[in-house]
């Protein structure tokens, strides 16, 4: 009996043993190229995780924008039994349909990639979500961040704001997803390679009928980096008061090495509501304000008499004139049977170039202009960068305009004028430029032709380690006119002194600058600009200020309430 029991057992032992060797045979042998065929349609798709964005500050540590944790719905289109039902679910839910259009048009680049349709969820909204997640394996509630700007208005053409990434984004860039958060605007676009920080990626294979095999987790995402800016906020709000309710706006910068200490445009608009995704409503009220263009580097507006320093120079470089060359002002510049009028219709008599800049005599520059020729003035005006884009860390720029005789006939079809020269050498007629070109222009007076390239950055940190500090740039744009720029300067100085410029005076600083009017097609209402400087000895500051169709001719009182506020920071700091 135990013969025959062993001899079974040692039998069954062989048998099962034999199975296995065949069924190995069968799976490694005869379906080798079947299973082959299977796991090489199994794919690999990588899902990104979007990182942390990077702080932006401002010189004093103040945070301008930051991410903060919010619940967010997200899609991922491949997920989805019915793609109708889960479009009319997410709809329900509050999504708007061009985002779930588009986040299903990404699908198909990108199927497994959650996309997030729906931002910053309140708590009965989540658990909304959650009902919809039993029955709808595409709509996913998940736990991410949403971008804050808590100076709204105040720092929007600073901080600017983000969006997902667009068509054009992820043309340029080929490390971006249709997933991703970029900079749309300022410093968030400008300095959005600090701020993005690194995506992580999660490989997940897939068969071939589309479910997921396996996930694995390859890279975990990176912070940004903090961004410090060269902006003031208290300097920035003490800008933006004395705007007020003009439109226009105010740029403080620091005329030796560009830093931008203030930068005001008015009407503003709130960078907050680009993250949940703006309204119609207010996209039309932003539209019919133009409160997405910055007023102080987009305009293209006559310069006014602010220019009269570029026509002066040039009459000066090319001996037009000296100086001391002076005219009898009866008030106005006779042309033909037109009359070019000082402002006001005033005559100052004896009139010589420092007096000339500083009363802002239109008769007299009239006069410069035509004893130098327009083509001279064109010159001056490109060897400043009146002509092209100004030299900033910037996104929104506009190119400046300042006519000449080949000008008018290309783009206008007409003959060049006696007159357009007068109304060119008082910064009227076709002269458009933006603020920020012609605060380059006197950057360049103050400097002896030296040009510092306008700067937000000071530095990029990680947590507190510096990673990047920015020094100030320059070039020597306009140091052939150097021996002339101390009597334009003088010029400036005498319009504080006993010019039009005598409410700019003040016992914290000693200024100097221009004020201009420019016409406009409005009747009775001005572009009114002043540039000014402080101190004269040692200029640290420089303040552009510009208020738009104004019907208030008072030159001084946005520059000064500007100026005085840098100082009294500065003591304060002390």
């Amino acid at each position: 009996m135990r013969n025959r029991a062993f001899y079974v057992l040692a039998l069954l032992i062989v048998l099962i043993t034999g199975g296995f060797i065949w069924r190995l045979h069968v799976l490694q042998i005869q379906k080798y190229d079947y299973y082959a065929v299977r796991e090489k349609n199994n794919y690999t798709r990588f899902v990104t995780e979007e990182p942390v964005r990077g702080r932006i500050l401002d010189t004093k540590g103040r945070v301008l924008a930051y991410d903060q944790t919010a619940y967010n719905v997200a899609v991922v289109p491949a997920l989805s039994k019915n793609a109708t039902l889960t479009k009319e679910n997410l709809l329900k839910l509050g999504a708007k349909a061009e985002d779930v259009e588009a986040a299903f048009e990404s699908s198909k680049l990108y199927p497994f990639q959650p996309m997030i349709v729906i931002q910053d969820l309140s708590e009965s909204d989540r658990l909304k979500v959650l009902e919809v997640e039993n029955y709808d394996p595409a709509v996913k509630l998940v736990l991410g961040s949403k971008r804050v700007y808590p100076y709204g208005q105040l720092g929007a053409f600073i901080t600017g704001y983000v969006g997902r990434a667009s068509k054009e984004d992820l043309q340029r860039d080929a490390n971006l997803r249709p997933s991703s958060i970029v900079g749309k605007m300022a410093a968030e676009k400008v300095f959005d390679s600090y701020l993005r920080g690194q995506p992580g990626v999660t490989e997940v294979l897939v068969d071939v009928s589309g479910r997921v095999v396996k996930e694995k987790l390859a890279s975990t995402p990176v912070k940004g980096y903090d961004v410090y800016l060269t902006v003031d906020m208290d300097l920035q709000k003490v800008a933006w008061d004395a705007v007020a309710s003009e439109v226009g706006g105010v740029i403080a910068a620091n005329p030796k090495d560009g830093s931008i200490y203030a930068l005001v445009s008015k009407p503003s608009f709130d960078p907050n509501v680009f993250v949940k995704g703006i309204d119609s409503a207010t996209w039309k009220e932003y539209e019919k304000n133009s409160s997405l263009v910055n007023r102080m580097t987009m305009s293209q507006i006559p310069a006014g008499s602010t220019f009269k320093v570029v026509t002066g120079l040039a009459g000066l470089y090319y001996h037009a004139i000296t100086p001391s060359f002076t005219i009898n002002d009866p008030g106005y510049l006779q042309l033909g049977s037109a009359r070019v009028w000082n402002y006001g219709h005033r005559s100052w008599g004896k009139v010589d170039f420092i007096k000339g800049l500083a009363v802002s005599n239109n008769v007299y520059f009239g006069t410069v202009g035509l004893r130098t020729g327009i083509d001279r003035i064109y010159e001056v005006a490109k060897t400043l960068g009146l002509t092209d884009y100004p030299w900033i860390e910037y996104d929104a720029v506009s190119k400046g305009t300042v006519p000449n005789q080949q000008w008018k006939k290309e783009v206008i079809g007409e003959p060049w004028y006696p007159g357009d020269t007068v109304n060119t050498s008082i910064g009227q007629g076709y002269v458009a430029v933006s603020p920020i070109l012609m605060a380059q222009v006197y950057q360049q007076i103050i400097n002896d032709g030296e040009l510092y390239k306008f700067r937000f950055l000071k530095e990029v940190r990680d947590g507190k380690t510096v990673v990047f500090k920015a020094e100030p740039e320059s070039r020597p744009q306009s140091t052939i006119y150097k021996s002339w720029f101390p009597v334009i300067r003088e010029g400036l100085e005498a319009g504080v002194d006993w010019g039009l410029l005598k409410g700019l005076k003040s016992d914290l600083y000693t200024a100097a600058g221009k004020s201009g009017t420019a016409e406009t097609e409005r009747a009775k209402k001005y572009h009114k600009w002043l540039i000014a400087y402080a101190n004269r000895s040692n200029p640290e500051i420089m303040v552009v200020s510009l208020r738009l169709y104004t019907t208030d001719t008072e030159p001084v009182k946005i520059t000064k309430t500007v100026m005085e506020g840098y100082f009294r920071g500065k003591a304060a700091v002390r």
